[in-house]
């Protein structure tokens, strides 16, 4: 199982996005044994990317002047990926087994990028010109919560010399680029948030030292301008606040949706959290959401990949892309007013926020069953 797990994440994950974890997959798809660790952590977690964060937080926290950190741009190494590499995390995984292993059975790779904030933004103003009322944002999988706080960025969008940006003026910036030549309007509709909460299994509290060290080992080495971002995300998230709520997120979510007020529309929400559901949570989710949706007007909007979010309430592949974990995503809303649902594909979004291509088309509605 672990040769197959790190030889796919070396080909289809990492390749074309990180030289040093692509050199580190390869190497222990030929020698398993030094991700033993990985075995520790529930099935459906056993990924690279959750044992390559606990090797990155254990050279974060107690092996910093290991040899491997000097190849980890994001821990200020500056070698480059070579034969000598896998021996040095062979000598990691030898020292620090125990720790290793502790990590993957307690910890979940929360990698949420605040500048996916660029992409949502787009959605929520369509939601708000659909419903023309103030938003509760309610987020599933929330980590820290910097999405939470999307609309207090500016979001910044480029396509060529055009630069347009919204938002309050001067706030931490997120820049994407706008491909294919629409331009994603709902970005200048008002916003006005109500509330904002996360539901997370592990939420981060961003004023913890200790636990914003894990977000950060869960950034991938070459990613400097990533880990930048992310501090400074994380600095407009201990001055805003938001709530964060311990739980499954399917099972917690009508709770905190029972607490949104009748005049306010809660807009629940994902970015890249969804593919650790299963498949029959991921319908235990529509369901609900539609549950609620016959009850009370209701946004949704999900940036996942087809199969993971679109798919779930058009029942069959929606603009869809090639499949993994850093497929091309799809920016989908849907919308319950007056008890009907409507389903928008309004984007194809990159992996990290860095792009976002406008097509926004109309889907029937028609729940995963």
């Amino acid at each position: 199982m672990l040769t197959r797990t790190f030889r796919h994440f070396a080909r289809r994950e990492f390749r074309g996005h990180s030289i040093r974890y692509e050199h580190l997959s390869a190497a222990v798809a030929d020698h398993p044994q030094l991700a033993t660790p990985l075995l520790a952590a529930p099935p459906g977690q056993r990924r690279a990317i959750l044992f390559f964060a606990a090797v990155q937080y254990i050279l974060r926290t107690v092996a910093p002047g290991h040899p491997l950190a000097g190849y980890l741009p994001t821990l200020g190494g500056t070698r480059e990926a070579d034969s000598a590499m896998p021996a040095a995390l062979a000598d990691l995984v030898a020292a620090h087994r125990d720790d290793l292993t502790a990590l993957c059975a307690t910890r979940t790779t929360q990698t949420n990028e605040a500048r996916r904030a660029a992409l949502l933004r787009p959605a929520f103003g369509r939601a708000a010109e659909m419903l023309g009322r103030p938003l509760t944002l309610v987020e599933l999988g929330t980590s820290a919560g910097l999405l939470l706080i999307s609309d207090r960025y500016t979001c910044e969008y480029r396509d060529g010399d055009r630069v347009e940006s919204y938002g309050p003026a001067g706030g931490l910036t997120m820049s994407c680029e706008v491909r294919g030549g629409r331009w994603p309007s709902p970005a200048a509709a008002d916003l006005v948030v109500a509330d904002r909460v996360g539901i997370d299994l592990s939420p981060v509290d961003a004023a913890d030292p200790r636990a914003v060290e894990w977000l950060r080992a869960c950034v991938w080495p070459e990613h400097t301008e990533r880990l930048t971002r992310l501090d400074a995300a994380l600095a407009e998230v201990v001055a805003a606040r938001p709530r964060l709520v311990a739980g499954e997120m399917v099972a917690t979510l009508p709770g905190v949706l029972s607490t949104v007020d009748e005049d306010v529309v809660p807009c629940v929400f994902t970015s890249n959290a969804l593919m650790y559901l299963s498949a029959a949570d991921s319908r235990r989710l529509a369901a609900t959401l539609a549950e609620v949706g016959a009850r009370r007007d209701l946004a949704v909007v999900l940036n996942e990949a087809s199969q993971c979010g679109a798919e779930l309430f058009t029942g069959r592949p929606a603009e869809a892309g090639p499949r993994g974990m850093l497929a091309v995503g799809l920016l989908t809303l849907v919308v319950w007013r007056g008890g009907r649902a409507t389903v928008e594909v309004l984007a194809r979004t990159g992996p990290h926020g860095q792009w976002l291509e406008w097509v926004q088309r109309e889907y029937g509605y028609e729940p995963a069953s």
